[in-house]
Parts: C-alpha cells; sequence; structure tokens
C-alpha cells in the first residue's frame, strides 16, 4: 500500500510539474463537439488558418522609416509603435532646442567679439594680427566659442541618433511583421500511460508563406 501511495505520489507531482511548465493546447484539450468517437486526435487539434497580415514586412519597414511606430501600429504592435514614435518625438524636442540654444551662443559670441573690435579700433589699433591675438587672448570670447562647438557636437550627435531610431523601428517592424506569420510554435500534450510512466508529445506547426 504505501509503495502503491508513493507512486501515486510522484506521478501527481510529475504531472503538477510538466502542467505548470507546459499548459496543453486548448484546440487540443477541447474536441470539437459532433465529431466521431473513432475520428483520429491528430485531426482533431489541426490549428487553425491565420488571418493574413495587412501589410506586408517591406511596407511595415518604409512605414517606420517614415514615421517611426507607423509599421507597428498596422499590424497591431501598439506599444512599440508608441515607444518608437515617442522617442523619436523626444529626439526631435531636444533636437530643436539644442538648436535654438546653439543660435543663442553664437550670437553671444558674434556680440563679444564686435564688442571687442570696436574697443581696439577706439584704441587706434587696426594692425590685423593684433586684432586677432587680442580676440584669442579674450576668456569671454573663449568661453562662448567653446560653448558653440560645444552644442555643434550635441546637434550632431542628436542627428545621427535621430537616424538611427529611424531605422531601428523599421527593422523591427520588418521583423515582426515576419515574426507574426507564425502560429502558436510548440503545442504540448501530456497523457499519463500508467504509475510509473507519462508520456509528452509536441506538435511544431510550420507558417504558410504566401
Amino acid at each position: 500500500m504505501r509503495r502503491e501511495a508513493a507512486r501515486s505520489w510522484r506521478l501527481a507531482l510529475r504531472l503538477t510539474l510538466l502542467l505548470a511548465l507546459f499548459p496543453p493546447a486548448q484546440a487540443a484539450a477541447q474536441a470539437p463537439q459532433g465529431d466521431p468517437p473513432g475520428r483520429p486526435a491528430a485531426q482533431a487539434s489541426v490549428p487553425p488558418a491565420q488571418e493574413p497580415l495587412p501589410i506586408s514586412p517591406g511596407g511595415a519597414f518604409l512605414r517606420s522609416v517614415l514615421v517611426p511606430g507607423w509599421g507597428h501600429v498596422a499590424i497591431g504592435s501598439y506599444t512599440r509603435g508608441g515607444f518608437y514614435f515617442a522617442a523619436e518625438a523626444m529626439t526631435a524636442y531636444a533636437f530643436l532646442r539644442t538648436r535654438t540654444r546653439l543660435s543663442e551662443a553664437r550670437s553671444r559670441s558674434a556680440l563679444r567679439e564686435s564688442v571687442i573690435r570696436s574697443r581696439l579700433a577706439e584704441a587706434g589699433i587696426t594692425d590685423f594680427e593684433e586684432i586677432e591675438m587680442a580676440l584669442d587672448q579674450d576668456e569671454t570670447l573663449s568661453g562662448f566659442n567653446d560653448l558653440v562647438d560645444s552644442r555643434k557636437g550635441q546637434q550632431e550627435d542628436l542627428i545621427a541618433w535621430g537616424l538611427f531610431l529611424l531605422f531601428l523601428s523599421g527593422a523591427d517592424a520588418y521583423v515582426s511583421t515576419h515574426l507574426g506569420r507564425f502560429p502558436e510554435p510548440i503545442q504540448v500534450d501530456v497523457t499519463p500511460v500508467d504509475s510509473d510512466r507519462t508520456d509528452v508529445s509536441l506538435r511544431i506547426a510550420l507558417p504558410n508563406f504566401p
């Protein structure tokens, strides 16, 4: 009795672990009503045909390159589409702010240079080399010029990042559209045979490409 009870507990534990790790497919677990009892199990568990996708992978790529997230929305992937749209919108906002700050830095640099040239002209200094030396030695003007260079670098980085996001969005939409043609990849059936043996069957469904 104890040996049979131990076997029953082991069998129940195995089934619980298998069902937790590999839940059986609903289509395989529920047979259609009205089928004859002698119908083969393979015919009862044929996965239904998938609906065709609204666009092709190439079309999803082009849409997402034109408008980030557009290709994802077309195939129903709204979360990913919203992420790429928000990321590109934030990049565009940062780019516009950097352009405004770059324009301000250039205006300050130009104003400071005009003030220095006016002071040198009032002092009677007209030699080109002396004027350039005075401009190079002015710490305020040097600070404005460094700020202009920094803003230029930030602007170039944002342009590169925005282009990267565009192509990343397009590539992701392309891959997501391809993966959307695949049905459920694996179906698992667990069938207890006796107290010491359990059969586990795997069915892999392959996609039907047009």
